[in-house]
């Protein structure tokens, strides 16, 4: 196994920067893992920055320097960089290094006006101050957590590709649905939850992607929760091989007891879990299986009663279309919507309130898909709930936008600008005998379908097939 590549500790970059004899040997060494590694890359244009400030400073000043200073007591050890996994706490900072340096080189700080601009500008940040966790970022292979002014708490070297830029999915529109804090036992200091699987890591010590870590506010671990599933579907046994790609946090219960849902997909397959776990100690709560990814997900108290039910979407592949399921994230519990031979053995119904799924249009012919899927889905005015249904066209978003009320009633259907330039294309070549009027988006609408516990059915003259949630 490769061996994994350690980081320069500050000092090092301190005397790197400062081009130290005692780093010649090895200059040519950290110059390229500084072409490699941002975060440490990150560290060193800090350090320059502070010893280029620091000089003009003292050759603004030192005419007016009184006497000299040497404050030895005061000296902030430094805290290096660490191999990856390993949580680095709070960086000893500009006012630290000010310290350390009028230490070892008294001569070299003998002007007065380091006592003015450390007692003026830097002397209070000497002094630990909020280590309560705020927010987190993933940001250059490092996880790095910050207070509610915004000040850096610590930071952990995950692996190389552990960065939101350029991530594509959920996780894009909704990062904190792979890194967030939440005070999950209630006495007022929030711990750090994390998914893995919505990136491909490098590192080999990297968490693995099935892999759901909570840490205290000062870094160290408190519960880890690993997906772990043998399951027969449709005869056919799938292998234990998880990703969690996203997760949310919050009080369901509305009684101080918080819980973490998680979605981890089978990889490379369809099989997808939800779960739900205890957030105080990662304990298991239950399951929901369905058989397709339902990456999209918009919370919305549909009922009134206080709770924001979760509103999914993705494709049920087991019935070739693009679905829509509502679900109380205090019942996460079954199996989805699918036909009885494709239900795992002893598993229960899924008490899903709603389910839809939504007819293919007339271009199902030139899919290179086995079904349709959302491909987004959205909060909008007025109440209602938007399903980007995406036709799977080669070479074409072709996009049809179903328009859903708190019922999960379709109340309107339309279609995208590339759906209507494909379909018109069609219609020029004499593909299609159709045309996209009234009556065509009519059409679609009224074949919007609803599961009634054991089978899809229309609803008519506004019958919902499922009862509205109880307001209980």
């Amino acid at each position: 196994m490769k061996k994994t590549e350690e980081h320069p500790d500050e000092r090092t970059l301190e005397l790197y920067v400062l081009k130290s004899d005692l780093l010649k040997a090895r200059r040519s060494e950290i110059a390229g893992h500084l072409r490699r590694c941002k975060g440490c890359e990150a560290l060193h244009r800090e350090i320059e920055e502070y010893y280029a400030k620091a000089g003009k400073l003292q050759e603004a000043q030192a005419e007016k320097a009184a006497h000299a200073l040497y404050a030895p007591d005061r000296a902030i050890r430094t805290v290096g960089f660490s191999p990856a996994g390993v949580v680095v706490p709070r960086r000893a900072s500009v006012p630290g290094r000010f310290a350390q340096s009028i230490r070892e080189n008294p001569v070299r700080w003998s002007t007065g006006f380091v006592v003015v601009v450390a007692l003026a500008l830097f002397l209070p940040k000497l002094f630990p101050g909020d280590h309560n966790p705020s927010f987190a970022r993933m940001k250059d292979e490092f996880m790095v957590v910050y207070n509610m002014n915004g000040d850096e708490v610590w930071r952990k070297h995950i692996s190389w590709g552990y960065d939101a830029k350029g991530v594509e999915g959920p996780v894009s529109s909704y990062p904190e649905r792979a890194l967030t804090v939440y005070d999950v036992d209630g006495d007022g200091t929030r711990e750090v939850l994390a998914v893995f699987g919505w990136r491909n890591l490098r590192d080999p010590n990297a968490p693995s992607p099935n892999t759901l870590l909570c840490l205290n506010a000062d870094g160290s671990e408190r519960w880890r929760y690993e997906v772990h599933r043998n399951v027969v579907i449709g005869g056919e046994a799938y292998s234990d091989d998880y990703r969690i790609y996203q997760m949310i946090v919050g009080d369901f219960e509305r009684g101080g007891s918080p819980s973490v849902i998680i979605w981890a997909s089978q990889d490379p397959w369809f099989p997808n879990v939800i779960i739900r776990l205890n957030a105080r100690d990662g304990s298991y709560v239950s399951e929901y299986w369905h058989p397709g990814t339902i990456p999209h997900l918009v919370q919305k108290d549909l009922n009134g009663d206080g709770v924001s039910e979760l509103i999914m979407a993705g494709q049920n592949n087991r019935y070739g279309r693009a679905c829509v399921l509502v679900l109380d994230p205090r019942r996460i519990i079954g199996y989805s919507p699918a036909p009885a031979k494709f239900i795992p053995p002893g598993m229960p119904k899924g008490q899903e309130l709603f389910y839809v799924i939504f007819p293919p249009s007339d271009l199902k012919d030139r899919w290179v898909d086995i079904t349709n899927q959302v491909a987004k889905l959205e909060n909008r005015e007025g109440g209602l709930i938007e399903a980007a249904v995406m036709e799977p066209v080669y070479d074409f978003n072709a996009e049809m936008y179903y328009y859903l009320d708190s019922t999960m009633a379709c109340v309107a259907v339309r279609g995208s600008d590339h759906f209507t330039a494909v379909h018109k294309r069609y219609e020029s070549q004499g593909r299609f005998k159709t045309a996209l009027n009234e009556a065509y988006f009519e059409n679609l609408r009224s074949n919007v379908l609803y599961w009634n516990g054991s089978e899809f059915g229309k609803r008519e003259n506004g019958n919902k097939v499922l009862p509205q949630p109880s307001s209980k």
